[in-house]
């Protein structure tokens, strides 16, 4: 699952540690909708392949739309394959169980976890500093009041 990550779709935004910022905050509300609505095809997948719920004969119920609403807020700020690979462990850890929301947001952080210990560090670009002149630093100093004493000179 932690290979998922590093190859996450690169049309999202990326935190300095490479991991995707929350899509609620870098979609459109189009594109958010959008990805809304595939998180809900996700769960519809899971609860058929798990046959869970009634899904069917809840179809449309108050119930039932809850349910994908709730699926649908907890799983928004996370890309599609981060929730396509912690649905499929879910189901590989715990195959006879349906999980819920909670469940994948566990899986989806245990990914990113792994990938943040695995992932090389990116050394940071050193800032640039402007040299100094002796004598520069030697009016900076005296601005601030400090005197060296000096070996064998005057004090």
């Amino acid at each position: 699952m932690t290979h998922v990550i590093a190859t996450a779709s690169s049309k999202y935004p990326k935190a300095e540690n490479g991991l995707t910022l929350p899509l609620s905050r870098s979609l459109g509300s189009q594109d958010l909708a959008q990805h809304r609505a595939m998180v809900a095809v996700e769960l519809e997948v899971l609860a058929k392949k798990m046959d869970r719920f009634g899904w069917e004969r809840d179809r449309n119920s108050p119930a039932h739309d809850r349910l994908v609403i709730d699926w649908m807020d907890a799983l928004q700020d996370y890309p599609l394959d981060e929730i396509r690979a912690a649905c499929r462990e879910a189901v590989l850890s715990r195959p006879n169980a349906m999980p819920n929301e909670g469940h994948i947001v566990t899986k989806i952080m245990e990914a990113r976890a792994r990938f943040l210990r695995l992932a090389p560090s990116q050394p940071k670009p050193e800032l640039e500093r402007e040299k100094v002149s002796a004598d520069r630093a030697a009016e900076i100093m005296a601005e601030v009041g400090f005197r060296p004493q000096r070996f064998g000179g005057d004090a």
